[in-house]
Formats: C-alpha cells, sequence, structure tokens
C-alpha cells in the first residue's frame, strides 16, 4: 500500500503484472476490522490447489483433522502504513474417504474365534499324524519279528534237509550185520522194562537215551549236597558207606544228545528218569551244573516179555531207516497194558553236515 491508500491490486493492475503460470491469485474478500470499517483480506488457496492437484494424480492423503488451515492475506486499514499480514483461517472440510486400494493392503483382523478354531484344527491335526505314525511303528514291529521267526523255520527247516551225500534217492538194502547198523540200533532200542516207563517217545525218552550214550569214565563220585528228593521221587541221596552217588557234567550229557539228535536240536535239562519208576534216576542239580545219582530201593522186575527183531535197514540218499518187529506178550497173572502195542516200529536216521547219523523219530505201523 502507498501513501495514497492504493492497495497493491491497484498496482498491480497499473504496473500490469502478469500473473505467474499455475498461481491462482486468492479473492478479495472483505472483513470488518476493529473501526467498523471492512477491509480487503486475500485468501491463499495454493494450498488447496495442491490439494486438488495431488487428488487428481492419484496420491491419497489420510485426514485426521476436520479442518484445512488456509493461509489469509490480511491488509491493515491503518493510515500511512500498511502491513500485511498472513494468518491461518480454519476452513471446515468434509471427511475424506479412504481408497479401496488402502484397504487392500491392510488385512483384516482376525477375530479370537478364528484364532481359537486355527489352533484347534492343528492341535487334531497333529494328533492324526502320530496316531498313524505310532500305527506305522508297530507294524515295522510285528513285520520284522514274523520276518525273524519265518526265517528261522526256513533255516532250520533247510539244516534238516542239507546233507553231504548228494545224488539220486535210490533205496539201498543194508546188511543186517554192519557195523553201522548195529550202531545205530544199539542207540534206540529198549527193553521191556524200559518200555513199561516210558513207552512215548518224548522229552524224558529223548534225555533217557542221550544219558545211555556216557561212558562211565565220564561217571564219577559225589556227593548229595543240594539234592531234593521231593522233586525225584521215590529217589533219594543218602550218603554212606553203602552208597556213594555218581555224578556227571551237564555238558556231558549236552554232548551225547547233540551227537544223537542234531547239533541244532533245542534240550531242556531236567531230572534223568523214567515214569516213577525206579529203572534209572539222576537229578539235574543247575547250581552245580551236574547230574547227581540218587537211589530207590523198589524192585523193577517185571512178568511181561517182549520179542524184538530188527528185520529190515534202507538206506535212501543221506536217510536211513531201520524195521524193528516186536511182539509184546502178557503173563498169566495180568493182561498187558493197552500202550504196549505190538507190531512193526521204524526208526529213521539221516546224516547230518557233521558226518553224524542223527535220530529222527520212532514211527509205529499196526501189524497183528
Amino acid at each position: 500500500m502507498n501513501n495514497n491508500g492504493v492497495t497493491n491490486s491497484n498496482k498491480n493492475e497499473q504496473v500490469g503484472l502478469s500473473p505467474m503460470e499455475g498461481v491462482r491469485i486468492a479473492p478479495v474478500v472483505e472483513t470488518p476490522n476493529n473501526t467498523g470499517q471492512s477491509q480487503p483480506v486475500l485468501v491463499n488457496t495454493s494450498n488447496q490447489m495442491m490439494q486438488n492437484t495431488n487428488a487428481s494424480q492419484g496420491s491419497y492423503q489420510s485426514v485426521n483433522a476436520n479442518t484445512i488451515q488456509q493461509n489469509v492475506l490480511t491488509t491493515s486499514n491503518t493510515p500511512g502504513q500498511q502491513i500485511n499480514t498472513m494468518q491461518n483461517v480454519a476452513t471446515p472440510v468434509q471427511n475424506e474417504q479412504v481408497h479401496p486400494s488402502q484397504s487392500a493392503l491392510t488385512p483384516p483382523p482376525l477375530s479370537s474365534d478364528g484364532v481359537g478354531k486355527n489352533a484347534t484344527q492343528k492341535k487334531k491335526r497333529g494328533g492324526k499324524l502320530t496316531f498313524i505314525f505310532i500305527l506305522i511303528i508297530i507294524g515295522l514291529v510285528a513285520y520284522i519279528y514274523y520276518s525273524s521267526k519265518n526265517y528261522m523255520i526256513v533255516l532250520r527247516q533247510l539244516q534238516y534237509e542239507c546233507s553231504p551225500i548228494q545224488g539220486d534217492k535210490k533205496e539201498i538194502d543194508l546188511d543186517l550185520n554192519s557195523t553201522l547198523v548195529k550202531d545205530l540200533y544199539s542207540k534206540v532200542s529198549t527193553n521191556i522194562r524200559e518200555d513199561l516207563a516210558q513207552p512215548q517217545f518224548n522229552d524224558q525218552m529223548k534225555l533217557y537215551l542221550a544219558y545211555r550214550q556216557i561212558l562211565d569214565k565220564d561217571k564219577y563220585d559225589s556227593n548229595c549236597n543240594l539234592f531234593s528228593p521231593v522233586s525225584m521221587e521215590p529217589y533219594r541221596c543218602e550218603e554212606s558207606t553203602a552208597f556213594v552217588p555218581k555224578a556227571f557234567k551237564e555238558e556231558t550229557l549236552r554232548h551225547e544228545f547233540r551227537k544223537l539228535f542234531g547239533e541244532n536240536t533245542d534240550i531242556s535239562l531236567q531230572n534223568i528218569q523214567l515214569g516213577n519208576s525206579c529203572l534209572v534216576g539222576y537229578q539235574y542239580i543247575s547250581d552245580r551244573g551236574e547230574f547227581v545219582q540218587g537211589f530207590c530201593n523198589q524192585q523193577t522186575a517185571t512178568s511181561y516179555k517182549a520179542t524184538k527183531t530188527l528185520v529190515e535197514a534202507k538206506s535212501m540218499g543221506a536217510t536211513i531207516v531201520l524195521i524193528e518187529e516186536v511182539k509184546y506178550h502178557e503173563n498169566e497173572r495180568m493182561p498187558l497194558p493197552e500202550y504196549l502195542k505190538s507190531g512193526t516200529y521204524k526208526y529213521t536216521f539221516r546224516l547230518d553236515m557233521n558226518y553224524n547219523y542223527i535220530f529222527l523219530d520212532k514211527r509205529y505201523e499196526e501189524k497183528y
């Protein structure tokens, strides 16, 4: 403002200044002053223009306040002096809406119910996987156990069938007076007293047959220490001048048992006794590792008789079969027990990989 009271706007019109490109001149607004006179006010809308420009370019800003501060140029009407003052005028504006692209960038909040459901589903899924894993382990253990057991059965069968003798299985008659036939027959043949005490071919009889192979030189004088008369009636062990018990090592019996029945044959050590007879009695004492003899005062004589004859011996490959005919005779006072059966008995032997003829079984065939 000059001394003549001419406003800057008039002076600008006289000088002829061209407006700057891109700059918009604020309109003049008259506002009352303290004297009651109106004074022109220039409203600066540059900020609003910049906001409009940014909006047109696709840039969106979040507006937290409900008003926009605008710069206002006020002109003092005091004589002799012109003062330009920029004031901020609060202009109410409408709340701006958020652009859709902004909502897409912000993930929706998760509710407490959603989190709980997800955690429950994860726990259920983990429990199912654990159960399936346990089932797989159980299946693998069962399969390994079954395979191992089946493998052992097949291995034993192969060992049973293996023989150093190969070739055809043509049947050959053997001489009954040959040393081989006599030796094999002596290992398995029994007398009438042994048949009465134990007629069945069971583990008790197998141990007894193995015991019969032990030589006298392998037996030695011993004592009755740890001998139990209760477990082996009617045998007992009492040391005296008339009775000194004999004993032999358990390894001696194992050796003879394997020679007679094969290296891989299972053996369960127990007392050597045929029934409750007083024919033979050796008590197995595991703490001593010995079989200790007991004595019995009962009579072992019998009036029954048996006629046993080796009638045939055949060889087929690695197998030898001895055929025995047996006839049991009853006495005048008592009939024969039903378990004493007359007829034909076959004893089968096979040559194993150690070149021992092992005893396989004893079978009965009725003849009379």
